[in-house]
């Protein structure tokens, strides 16, 4: 899980050495062979832009809007357990933060969108275009902030620096008590209240018992709960993205025995419909007025809204548009909407796409359950909109 440990994560070919020899006429028999070799390089050639012409850069004339929600990138420990021989190490920057590697791969995905949406996001940056929204949390913001980097990168007009090839391009957040959008963190009671009694009868479940023992036992501390499950993963798999040695037991473990448990404690905050409500509902009503904006023309300069969070929020929302699979999002891991226009119909439809991490280089379409494809505008809004609570305090009870 994402939020701290408290109430509310071609070979290329060589260069041919030109031997100095004498001129001979070429034999005809090589000049044919030469001819038919040049032949297929070109076709191969013409056949590979063909296949990338299709997905790099994409191209399509009704796309009108894009909404992309993706998770941060590799990050440290965000805690530690009783038993951690790596309790007292020292991360450079501390628990939680952003790595490296994870800066990385946020540039990468930005690269992977800007030349993917070549066609379509201009190529320089202007405040009307876009608009960014990020969880509170550092490693949320930097990686938002990296991943703009890459898909605004300066035009010699923006160059303010000659020795930064970079441009300042805002993020907006809300503290954790207040943000009911990205992080999903403000306090909701029903929504507390739900979850627990969820969450308990999860932990009560005997497949989880033998796990809960072997855990207990190594960790030095009780761990009888999936949720428990889910941080001590997480602490593991950011300690072996380190390149630091896990312990022997872990091996019996980590990551498959414990990868069910985990993914289900990701889920269980958007697990049924109410806790959906209560949970993605808000967010849902931001994706629902941007897409309303679009389709009736009142914000003809926007076409890209960005949202920089945490796994489980990329598992609320593929979890609200209908899919009860578990699910691990990645570091980089990213959900997409698109709004599409069928002018001559005078219609417009909605797609889904997903990444699970930033290697991949073309997203995956996704066909909604809830949805015939194409998933026409209004159905999608339908579903939706039985999601948004009209009152979200109110239904929270606050």
């Amino acid at each position: 899980m994402e939020y701290d440990n408290d109430e509310n994560t071609w070979r290329r070919p060589s260069s041919l050495k030109l031997e100095q020899t004498a001129c001979h006429t070429t034999p005809r028999r090589s000049t044919t062979i030469a001819v038919v070799v040049l032949g297929l390089a070109v076709l191969s050639c013409l056949l590979g832009y063909c296949v990338l012409s299709e997905s790099l850069p994409y191209e399509s004339k009704t796309l009108r809007l894009v909404i992309i929600l993706f998770r941060h990138g590799a990050r440290t420990p965000v805690n530690s357990y009783k038993s951690d021989p790596f309790k007292n190490y020292q991360w450079p920057d501390g628990l939680g933060s952003l790595t490296n590697a994870g800066k990385l791969q946020l540039y990468e995905l930005g690269k992977k969108y800007r030349n993917y949406y070549a066609n379509f996001i201009p190529e320089e940056y202007y405040e009307k275009d876009v608009y960014i929204k990020s969880s509170d949390k550092s490693r949320c913001l930097m990686s938002a902030y990296t991943f703009l980097a890459a898909l605004y990168p300066p035009s010699e007009r923006q160059l303010w620096h000659p020795e930064i090839p970079w441009q300042p391009i805002p993020v907006h957040s809300l503290p954790k008590h207040l943000d009911d959008i990205v992080a999903q963190t403000k306090p909701c009671k029903v929504w507390k209240s739900m979850y627990q009694e969820l969450l308990d009868e999860k932990n009560a479940d005997p497949k989880f018992a033998e796990l809960f023992d072997y855990l207990s036992k190594h960790t030095n501390q009780s761990m009888r709960s999936v949720l428990d499950v889910d941080f001590l993963y997480s602490t593991l798999l950011a300690q072996q993205d380190a390149g630091l040695k896990l312990p022997e037991w872990t091996k019996n473990v980590f990551p498959n025995k414990m990868r069910t448990p985990f993914m289900l404690s990701l889920a269980l905050l958007s697990y049924n419909k109410t806790l959906q409500r209560l949970k993605v509902g808000p967010i849902l009503a931001e994706i629902k007025i941007n897409l309303q904006e679009t389709v009736n023309r009142a914000n003809s300069d926007r076409s890209l809204f960005l949202y920089s969070g945490h796994d489980v929020n990329v598992v609320a929302l593929w979890r609200a548009l209908g899919y009860e699979e578990l699910l691990e999002p990645e570091y980089g891991a990213s959900l997409v909407l698109e709004l599409h226009e069928e002018v001559e119909q005078d219609s417009f439809f909605v797609k889904l796409f997903y990444r699970n991490n930033t290697k991949v280089e073309i997203p995956m379409e996704l066909n909604m359950p809830f949805c015939d494809d194409p998933c026409t505008y209004k159905r999608f809004i339908q579903h939706i909109e039985s999601l948004i609570p009209a009152d979200w305090e109110a239904e929270c009870q606050n």
